[in-house]
């Protein structure tokens, strides 16, 4: 029994560092070219950490349970974890943001009133994300506004822009951090306008989520929220039955999963 489960402890380690060593050679978002390139990383990234999850739940169950049927019930429980976390480490495959000057630094201090006695200043003048709500699958647009304020000698402020994802966990009666993606610029004082993206997956659960806009500076930050409501995705289907002509069904929406995460399941199973 020793033997047996000393050899499980060693299966399922170097299952999670191959898959883990494999996440950490990923394509960089920024040197990404053509949208296939894109959804095939986004693609390998997802089957990467839901299988990971996967795998450490089989390892921990099968430490605790000292057998490979442990081992299983811990696999489905850490995969279903892993997947619900899966979207959050792959963030910045499917979210983007961009900032730019809207206005210097004469106009932002006689704006918002500044003076240099003031110090640095850091300031989310607005942040949307629309629509509020969205069937699995479709894009949420994101746009906002902020000021960094200094005074007048400092020419330049590095500046972090984050975004984060965070998802309500029925079971926590909480909203819990899935992940979140930071942008360094380098920027003057004064106004940027931020404008970007969320993609949301089309294997993402339903219900409600939270997209929060982050800005560091200088030792000083803001943050602003808005939620977001996920829906399942229907469709339209024709029925002589009905006074409409159609009824609508809840679609069952299957990505496209990497060869690798395929070979993977296989391995869990056996």
């Amino acid at each position: 029994m020793k033997k047996e489960r000393v050899r499980l402890f060693a299966i399922m380690l170097i299952g999670v560092f191959f898959l883990y060593s494999c996440a950490s050679m990923l394509p960089n978002p920024d040197e990404i070219k053509t949208e296939e390139d894109r959804i095939r990383a986004r693609n390998q990234c997802i089957a990467l950490h839901t299988v990971g999850g996967a795998l450490g739940g089989a390892l921990i169950g099968g430490l605790i349970g000292g057998d490979w049927k442990g081992a299983a019930i811990g696999g489905a429980i850490g995969g279903g974890i892993g997947f619900a976390y899966a979207w959050g480490k792959c963030l910045s495959l499917y979210s983007t943001l961009k900032s730019q000057p809207a206005a210097g630094y004469q106009e932002t201090a006689q704006k918002i009133g500044y003076n240099q006695s003031q110090g640095d200043l850091v300031k989310i003048q607005s942040f949307n994300a629309s629509p509020a709500s969205v069937t699995q699958g479709q894009a949420v647009k994101l746009n906002g506004s902020y000021y960094v304020m200094a005074p007048p000698d400092r020419k330049e402020i590095k500046v972090t822009e984050t975004r984060i994802v965070k998802y309500f966990d029925p079971s926590k009666n909480e909203f819990v951090d899935l992940g979140q993606v930071d942008q360094e610029v380098t920027a003057a004082p004064g106004t940027r306008t931020a404008d970007g993206s969320f993609d949301i997956p089309k294997d993402v659960p339903e219900g409600r989520y939270k997209i929060a806009f982050v800005v560091n500076a200088e030792g000083k930050s803001d943050m602003m929220e808005r939620e977001l409501t996920v829906r399942k995705a229907t469709a339209f289907v024709p029925d002589i039955n009905s006074i409409y002509g159609y009824r609508t069904e809840t679609v069952l929406v299957v990505e496209e999963v990497s060869m690798l995460q395929r070979t993977a399941d296989r391995s869990v199973v056996r």
